[in-house]
């Protein structure tokens, strides 16, 4: 919605403005989404006679191997408009300044595979997807809408009819390589046993070997969807 509508983040924002109204603090700065209107924020705070500028940011350019888009704002109060009038500009350098591309590898964030937390989730999420919770196999009915776009990838794409890395079969039992979670992967439906057999074969066309690379695949999405992110 836009800012002037009675959203939620509407709501938020006039809130914050009222109050900033009241206290003058000295500097400002709000962090919200990426496409946030923030040329109408930065004008509204320098119609109360402050300095202001934003910034669009990605998180994957400041270290963290994510992508995150952020905005920011920065105001500072203008006692004298001219003893400020650069600081924006300023603030702007200096968190340009501490760019640096992510280098670190998604595994050095995650705990290694025999940690007690993660032996822990392993099995409750296990737990859940054989109950049935969220996307669990006694929705057959996902793997029937899905199958003809399944069959239709494999053709176009020229990636045949082998399943290398769940090896599922249709009684609903996979076998993932020894360093897999079968336990979990056992629990899912067709549709995503099979999505991700497509996947591991879309990567060995472009000689990439998944099981050897660090990925985040997003399962949820169709198959014609990027699922991969590459």
């Amino acid at each position: 919605k836009h800012i002037d509508q009675k959203g939620e983040s509407g709501q938020t924002f006039h809130g914050m403005m009222d109050w900033v109204d009241l206290a003058q603090p000295p500097i400002v700065i709000i962090e919200n989404v990426s496409g946030a209107p923030w040329e109408i924020k930065v004008k509204m705070f320098e119609e109360r006679g402050y300095a202001a500028t934003f910034l669009r940011i990605d998180t994957k350019e400041y270290y963290i191997p994510q992508t995150r888009k952020r905005g920011y704002l920065f105001a500072i109060k203008a006692q004298t408009k001219n003893k400020v009038v650069d600081r924006p500009a300023r603030w702007t350098a200096a968190v340009k300044s501490l760019k640096r591309p992510a280098s670190a590898a998604l595994d050095d964030f995650m705990l290694p595979n025999d940690d007690p937390r993660v032996l822990r989730g392993r099995a409750r999420l296990t737990a859940e997807s054989s109950a049935g919770e969220g996307e669990g196999r006694t929705r057959t009915v996902d793997w029937t809408k899905c199958e003809t776009n399944h069959q239709q990838a494999r053709s176009m794409e020229e990636l045949g009819d082998k399943r290398p890395l769940t090896n599922w079969s249709d009684s609903g039992n996979t076998a993932m390589p020894s360093f897999g979670w079968n336990e979990w992967t056992n629990a899912q439906v067709h549709r995503i046993h099979d999505l991700m057999d497509i996947n591991a074969l879309r990567l060995a066309k472009l000689m990439i070997d998944c099981s050897h690379k660090t990925m985040v695949w997003n399962l949820s999405q169709n198959v014609h969807r990027d699922t991969m992110g590459v």
